[in-house]
């Protein structure tokens, strides 16, 4: 099968379009035609090679985990998809896989393609929607009368979480640049700041969550924005265990105030939930660029350079 592999570390340009081996599937995975792929920064992270040290250099890698699919084969301890079924979800392997023309998953990384979307829309929702809903019901236990500040409320995770945190009742503050204003608008956020005029750590802001999306803030430094007993998140869980101690010292006089961080669970019970939420119309994903495979690594820097409204996807078929 075709697919992009990199067979070292390093910049978009790694990236070569080769025949590989398609998967051999478990007894308790599904083998999936992929139509389309969404991109996300633990795709180029793991492209550069920051998670080499916990996943190992298994070259040829095969990148990618948002996938959006047709069913082409079932093992036998699989029961809840067919044959022909159109799904998407997050890939569970080391490293993806989903940047080929077959990918293999377990039954629990799926969950039917909602109707009413395209295949592009499809395989961008997963990861991020999953991310969103875990971090806002299960990680901070979000309630309907918080107030919850985005940084980073352009991006892929964090126009979802706007419209989920508001599906919960919260008050949203979404921290963005000025060219994303309009963009970020639309989901209604109860207070826009625009970064390029106002730097967040200098406003006086108090809010009960502090949701660092894009991750270029510390608990130490946005601490005094949050309220007694507050909660600062951040998505980049490796990164967050090599400043636990940190956080742990400065939690010790702030009040109650924490540091939390996540690490995105499979559950094809959450991926249910957001496919109703999409055919109810409660939530809707923003698509930036779209790709050929064989331009996977434009696809790449361009993501990389996190200036995108929403997300980019590669078309791998039709």
């Amino acid at each position: 099968m075709k697919a992009a592999i990199i067979d070292q570390f390093g910049g978009p340009e790694v990236f070569k379009i080769e025949e590989v081996e398609k998967p051999k599937i478990k007894l308790d995975q599904l083998l999936v035609k992929v139509k389309t792929v969404g991109i996300n920064p633990i795709d180029w992270k793991q492209r550069n090679g920051n998670h080499r040290f916990v996943l190992g250099a298994p070259f040829p890698i095969v990148l990618g985990y948002d996938v959006c699919g047709e069913v082409v084969e079932i093992g036998n301890r699989c029961y809840k998809f067919k044959v022909g079924d159109e799904v998407f979800g997050v890939l569970d392997n080391k490293y993806g896989g989903a940047l080929a023309e077959f990918a293999a998953g377990h039954e629990k990384c799926f969950a039917i393609k909602p109707k009413g979307i395209s295949n592009e829309e499809a395989a961008a929702f997963p990861m991020v929607a999953l991310t969103a809903l875990q971090a806002l019901r299960d990680k901070i236990n979000l309630r309907n009368d918080q107030t919850i500040v985005f940084n980073g409320a352009s991006g892929g995770v964090g126009h979802v979480a706007i419209q989920i945190a508001k599906l919960m009742g919260a008050k949203v503050i979404a921290v963005a640049g000025k060219s994303s204003k309009e963009f970020v608008s639309q989901f209604k956020p109860d207070e826009f700041i625009d970064y390029t005029e106002q730097h967040i750590l200098n406003t006086n802001i108090k809010t009960d969550i502090f949701f660092d999306v894009i991750g270029n803030l510390t608990f130490p430094k946005i601490k005094h924005l949050l309220k007694p007993g507050g909660t600062y998140l951040n998505l980049n869980y490796i990164h967050s265990l090599t400043k636990l101690p940190v956080n742990i010292f400065h939690q010790l006089f702030s009040k109650g105030k924490k540091a939390k961080t996540l690490l995105m669970k499979h559950d094809s019970s959450d991926l249910d939930l957001v496919s109703k939420w999409i055919q109810e119309k409660k939530i809707k994903i923003c698509l930036d660029k779209i790709f050929p495979l064989d331009k996977i690594h434009e696809a790449h820097r361009y993501a990389e350079q996190g200036h995108n409204k929403g997300k980019n996807v590669v078309v791998i078929s039709e």
